[in-house]
């Protein structure tokens, strides 16, 4: 009880300082006895689903980040590590629904904050102690959920599996510690079909990257990050959805990577990856 209290208070404290990401990655990866403020501070553009697109809420972001970082630490085989972190994230997004009916910003906040009067309406409504009151519940969920989820062995597959964020990392020269955090935003975040986790990677790789070169800046979106979601929709045709994207959703981390490995997404992937 003492522990699921001083998550849901830190939590809330870091809500307002760090953005819903940053806080939920915070919590998270703290409960493993870890600590990576760099991380914390480029989540700043996953807050708001996405550059304040509305797609899924931070929060999920922020705990997809922690159990890839996580299932890397634990697992040397980087395909056990990517399947873990991408089973991991199935679990938060499963978790996560049980409290709300959808995954999105937009839905549960009721507000288009990319415009002047949707982010009005935001604080003068009262949503930022809606988003209190929330990270308060789940985050406690989470590191539940993580801590189970990550205990499990993943079971041995003759086939590799992949990641597009991971992917994504990778051909952008962030490293392998870097590619498996991002390992769980697959298929929209743990195969859920939602906005493309290569997406998400980019933009907080771009985030990384321009707060390793101004670390006293302090805003949240960066210079080209917009630029990353312009691109990425002109090349959809505005479509965001992993699942419309790819015209299917994925049952299992193996189906996911044999789209993926025989070419699936492949050129979304290197447009994102040029950025």
């Amino acid at each position: 009880m003492k522990n699921t209290c001083s998550a849901r208070k830190e939590a809330r404290s870091l809500l307002f300082k760090l953005g819903c990401t940053g806080a939920v990655y915070s919590v998270v990866n703290k409960n493993f006895g870890q600590r990576d403020s760099e991380v914390e501070k480029a989540t700043g553009p996953l807050c708001g689903g996405i550059l304040q697109e509305g797609h899924q809420c931070g929060m999920l972001w922020g705990a997809a980040l922690a159990a890839g970082a996580e299932a890397n630490r634990r697992m040397k085989d980087p395909n056990a590590a990517t399947s873990l972190a991408i089973s991991a994230a199935r679990d938060l997004v499963d978790s996560f629904t049980q409290r709300k009916s959808s995954v999105n910003c937009r839905d549960i906040t009721n507000c288009n904050q990319k415009s002047m009067l949707g982010q009005i309406k935001f604080f003068i409504s009262g949503k930022p102690l809606n988003c209190a009151r929330l990270i308060g519940r789940w985050a406690p969920e989470a590191i539940a959920i993580a801590n189970k989820s990550l205990a499990v062995t993943p079971s041995n597959s003759e086939t590799p599996v992949v990641s597009c964020a991971s992917i994504v990392a990778d051909k952008m020269g962030a490293g392998k510690e870097k590619a498996m955090m991002l390992a769980g935003f697959a298929g929209g975040i743990g195969l859920s079909g939602n906005a493309c986790g290569a997406l998400g990677a980019a933009v907080y790789l771009k985030a990384e990257k321009w707060f390793r070169e101004n670390p006293e800046d302090r805003r949240f979106i960066v210079p080209g990050s917009e630029e990353i979601m312009r691109d990425f929709l002109i090349e959809n045709r505005g479509e965001v959805r992993c699942s419309k994207i790819c015209g299917k959703t994925f049952n299992t981390p193996e189906e996911y990577s044999d789209y993926i490995r025989n070419g699936g997404c492949s050129k979304l992937i290197d447009l994102l990856a040029s950025a």
